[in-house]
């Protein structure tokens, strides 16, 4: 990405935290090939309509993440009908775990490690107490276990934090054929069609939310990945980061 002044370099990649500047996990991350994403572009008909589809998928999920959020604060939300169905899921994930939330959206740091992040959720969850990362994603990507454990290794410079483990909670939304195995997903207006291995009328049923709660596991492993990406991000800028550090 081109950068035209280290202010515009500091505010999107970073957070200015007790008269410090510390860069973000995600931009850190995003250093880190994608190849999925690769694919993603080489299926669009250009790089605008694959943009626009993103950016309209970044929205639904922004308002998912909303949600989630008020609920857990107990504060009164209007659920925009679109995203109903993945909120539903996450009501039916909330009632059936006994979760109490200690942070919601709070923003943390690593000042030996010098970096920052907004968590979703710090929870004790069923008694035991990690990191609650919600995606609404279509899958648990392995890249997740990198971020969380970022987190992780922050709120554990904390002498009085317990010992902390990490999970992704995944809120999605899907139609399935009444007719044959096939299952319909609809985000940021890009459809897509899986087990569609049969000839069929597809006769979709309802929108329906379900959800997904797997803990990460690798933490060792995933840690070592992060200061790995972050060492790489620090040499990528290094010509702005030698502007004010």
């Amino acid at each position: 990405m081109f950068y035209r002044t280290a202010k515009e370099f500091r505010d999107i990649n970073g957070y200015d935290i007790e008269g410090e500047w510390f860069p973000r996990v995600t931009s850190i991350l995003s250093i880190k090939s994608k190849p999925a994403l690769y694919a993603y572009y080489a299926g669009m008909p250009n790089f605008k309509a694959g943009e626009a589809i993103l950016n309209r998928s970044a929205e639904e999920g922004s308002a998912v993440h909303n949600a989630v959020e008020a609920i857990l604060k107990k504060e009164p939300i209007d659920i925009p009908p679109a995203i109903q169905p993945s909120i539903d899921a996450f009501l039916d994930f909330y009632g059936n775990n006994l979760v109490t939330p200690l942070k919601i959206e709070e923003r943390i740091f690593s000042r030996k490690h010098r970096y920052a992040g907004t968590i979703d959720v710090l929870a004790e969850v069923n008694g035991v107490v990690g990191i609650l990362d919600i995606k609404t994603s279509q899958a648990v990507y392995r890249d997740y276990g990198i971020q969380t454990a970022a987190y992780v290794q922050a709120l554990g410079e904390d002498s009085n934090m317990p010992p902390l483990t990490s999970w992704v909670l995944r809120l999605d939304q899907n139609q399935k054929c009444i007719r044959c195995k096939a299952s319909m997903r609809q985000k940021g207006g890009n459809i897509k069609i899986k087990n569609d291995r049969y000839p069929c009328e597809h006769d979709w049923a309802p929108i329906k939310g379900e959800y997904e709660f797997k803990e990460l596991a690798g933490y060792d492993s995933n840690i070592k990945a992060f200061f790995a990406a972050k060492s790489l991000w620090e040499w990528e800028h290094d010509f702005w980061l030698k502007k004010f550090l």
